[in-house]
């Protein structure tokens, strides 16, 4: 509990450094509310539970769902494992809790279908942070309003993909 309160802790002290950091120096870039972040969004995939908030905080639910669906093939087995192997042995850590089939350690086998399973899941949130922060990138260069405080310019463009 106290890794996760210090994580959140410091995911908050980021987007406020950053976000005061831009403001400040300006950066050419206005914010008009339509722009999203990758930072944040490959932050919000990389996130440690099983879903793929980054995807969806694009707007681009569809990956978010394949993702989601990905992380949940990967994380639930593993969990599954977890439990079946002394996960929860707490205060029933005495041999008469668990019956005569109970063994304290893992085999070979299962041991190397967890790794298989979280390496597994390690490379899908790796490629669903990548790939938030590669949307959020499109979505920007499809809107955007931009002022250059040198030539005190405002540009604003909007990209539309025209089919033939």
């Amino acid at each position: 509990m106290k890794r996760i309160v210090i994580f959140v802790a410091l995911l908050l002290v980021v987007f406020a450094a950053s976000d005061s950091f831009a403001q400040h120096h300006g950066g050419g870039a206005v914010n008009n509310g339509n722009r999203k972040d990758p930072s944040i969004a490959a932050l919000l995939s990389i996130q440690p539970l099983p879903v793929d908030l980054g995807n969806f905080y694009t707007g681009n639910w569809g990956r978010g769902i394949l993702y989601t669906t990905a992380e949940l093939a990967l994380f639930i087995p593993a969990a599954v494992l977890l439990g079946r192997n002394g996960w929860s042995w707490g205060m029933h850590n005495y041999s008469n809790y668990y019956g005569t089939d109970y063994r304290p350690s893992w085999t070979t086998t299962e041991r190397n279908q967890f790794y298989y399973l979280l390496a597994g899941y390690v490379v899908v949130k790796i490629i669903s942070a990548f790939d938030a922060g590669y949307s959020a990138e499109r979505y920007n260069q499809n809107i955007s309003l931009r002022y250059d405080a040198q030539t005190n310019t405002a540009m604003f463009s909007w990209n539309i993909p025209l089919s033939y």
